[in-house]
Protein backbone atom coordinates (compact mmCIF):
# COMPACT_ATOMS: atom_id res chain seq x y z
CA UNK A 1 0.00 0.00 0.00
CA UNK A 2 1.28 3.43 -0.93
CA UNK A 3 -0.25 6.67 0.37
CA UNK A 4 0.22 10.08 -1.22
CA UNK A 5 -0.66 13.20 0.75
CA UNK A 6 -2.57 15.37 -1.73
CA UNK A 7 -3.86 18.44 0.02
CA UNK A 8 -4.74 19.94 3.30
CA UNK A 9 -7.11 22.60 4.42
CA UNK A 10 -8.25 23.88 7.74
CA UNK A 11 -9.03 20.67 9.62
CA UNK A 12 -9.08 18.45 6.54
CA UNK A 13 -6.80 16.22 4.50
CA UNK A 14 -7.01 14.31 1.23
CA UNK A 15 -4.95 11.16 0.69
CA UNK A 16 -4.54 9.06 -2.43
CA UNK A 17 -4.27 5.38 -1.53
CA UNK A 18 -2.73 2.91 -3.97
CA UNK A 19 -2.90 -0.86 -3.60
CA UNK A 20 -6.11 -0.83 -1.58
CA UNK A 21 -9.80 -0.25 -2.17
CA UNK A 22 -12.82 -1.04 -0.01
CA UNK A 23 -11.32 -3.51 2.47
CA UNK A 24 -9.26 -1.15 4.61
CA UNK A 25 -10.88 2.15 3.63
CA UNK A 26 -14.42 1.11 4.54
CA UNK A 27 -13.26 0.00 7.98
CA UNK A 28 -11.16 3.14 8.46
CA UNK A 29 -13.92 5.56 7.45
CA UNK A 30 -16.38 3.74 9.69
CA UNK A 31 -14.06 4.19 12.68
CA UNK A 32 -13.36 7.81 11.76
CA UNK A 33 -17.03 8.67 11.41
CA UNK A 34 -17.80 7.31 14.89
CA UNK A 35 -15.23 9.75 16.32
CA UNK A 36 -16.31 12.78 14.28
CA UNK A 37 -19.00 15.03 15.67
CA UNK A 38 -18.99 17.87 13.16
CA UNK A 39 -16.83 16.56 10.31
CA UNK A 40 -16.90 13.52 8.07
CA UNK A 41 -14.71 10.98 6.36
CA UNK A 42 -15.33 9.24 3.07
CA UNK A 43 -13.46 7.52 0.31
CA UNK A 44 -13.91 7.22 -3.42
CA UNK A 45 -12.79 4.47 -5.77
CA UNK A 46 -12.63 5.85 -9.31
CA UNK A 47 -12.65 2.51 -11.13
CA UNK A 48 -13.42 -0.97 -9.78
CA UNK A 49 -10.53 -2.61 -11.63
CA UNK A 50 -7.89 -0.22 -10.29
CA UNK A 51 -6.64 -0.45 -6.75
CA UNK A 52 -6.64 3.29 -6.28
CA UNK A 53 -8.81 5.35 -3.97
CA UNK A 54 -9.04 8.82 -2.49
CA UNK A 55 -9.64 9.26 1.24
CA UNK A 56 -11.24 12.48 2.45
CA UNK A 57 -11.16 13.51 6.11
CA UNK A 58 -12.77 16.69 7.43
CA UNK A 59 -12.33 17.03 11.17
CA UNK A 60 -14.82 19.87 11.51
CA UNK A 61 -12.16 22.39 12.49
CA UNK A 62 -10.12 19.91 14.52
CA UNK A 63 -6.77 18.36 13.64
CA UNK A 64 -7.48 15.83 10.88
CA UNK A 65 -3.97 14.34 10.92
CA UNK A 66 -4.07 13.73 14.67
CA UNK A 67 -7.56 12.22 14.37
CA UNK A 68 -6.39 9.88 11.60
CA UNK A 69 -3.38 8.68 13.58
CA UNK A 70 -5.41 8.11 16.76
CA UNK A 71 -8.06 6.23 14.80
CA UNK A 72 -5.47 3.98 13.16
CA UNK A 73 -4.02 3.16 16.60
CA UNK A 74 -7.48 2.23 17.94
CA UNK A 75 -8.22 0.18 14.83
CA UNK A 76 -4.96 -1.75 15.18
CA UNK A 77 -5.72 -2.51 18.86
CA UNK A 78 -9.23 -3.70 17.98
CA UNK A 79 -7.90 -5.94 15.20
CA UNK A 80 -5.28 -7.41 17.54
CA UNK A 81 -8.02 -8.14 20.09
CA UNK A 82 -10.11 -9.78 17.36
CA UNK A 83 -7.14 -11.93 16.34
CA UNK A 84 -6.62 -13.06 19.95
CA UNK A 85 -10.30 -13.99 20.28
CA UNK A 86 -10.26 -15.88 16.99
CA UNK A 87 -7.09 -17.74 17.97
CA UNK A 88 -8.71 -18.74 21.26
CA UNK A 89 -11.90 -19.86 19.50
CA UNK A 90 -9.89 -22.01 17.10
CA UNK A 91 -7.94 -23.52 19.99
CA UNK A 92 -11.19 -24.32 21.81
CA UNK A 93 -12.44 -26.21 18.73
CA UNK A 94 -9.37 -28.45 18.64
Amino acid sequence: MRIVYKETGRGSIVLEVYGETHTVLNLLTSYLNTKLVEGYSAYRVEHPLKQEATLYINAGGGDAKKLLLETVRVLIKDLELLREKLDKAVEDLA
